[in-house]
């Protein structure tokens, strides 16, 4: 059986296509999947009350199997039309498109409205930070847990 209830495309796609209604400008899949990540899991970071996916002792083994998660449903999104891919010096970063913005508008359950809201937060808190060093800072708190320095 290959349906799943949790971490579906379509519920990668909708978290993706409200993160990046949020952003302002285009950013790329390792941006896209660490700021996911820290939105799912905001009380970890110090962003939000709780974690939006709730408590799991084993979140930050989850973060290295996101990308490809991201990536797929990336590739969905662009296929029908809710986001573009733009060519930059460094790659491909992604956008969102005026159908995506008005399908991510058009969501509003509780966890839609809580998620856009960490997301929000998170952008501000990763600020202009590369990817690199976001996702360097996401991999040190990965290890001082395994390490049993911080509560996963």
């Amino acid at each position: 059986m290959t349906d799943k209830l949790f971490n579906s495309n379509f519920e990668n796609s909708l978290r993706l296509l409200i993160l990046l209604d949020e952003f302002v400008m285009p950013k790329s899949l390792d941006m896209l999947y660490a700021a996911d990540f820290m939105s799912a899991y905001g009380a970890t970071f110090h962003i939000s009350q709780s974690n939006l996916n709730g408590e799991n002792p084993y979140m930050f083994s989850e973060f290295a199997s996101r990308r490809g998660v991201v990536r797929a449903a990336l590739k969905e999104l662009v296929l029908d039309g809710f986001v573009v891919p733009v060519k930059l010096d460094k790659g491909f970063a992604y956008t969102i498109s005026s159908e995506g913005e008005e399908y991510s508008q058009s969501l509003e359950s509780t966890y839609a409205n809580e998620y856009r809201q960490v997301a929000a937060r998170v952008i501000d808190v990763i600020g202009n930070k590369s990817e690199r060093t976001v996702i360097s800072m996401i991999n040190s708190m990965s290890a001082k847990a395994l390490k049993g320095g911080q509560e996963a």
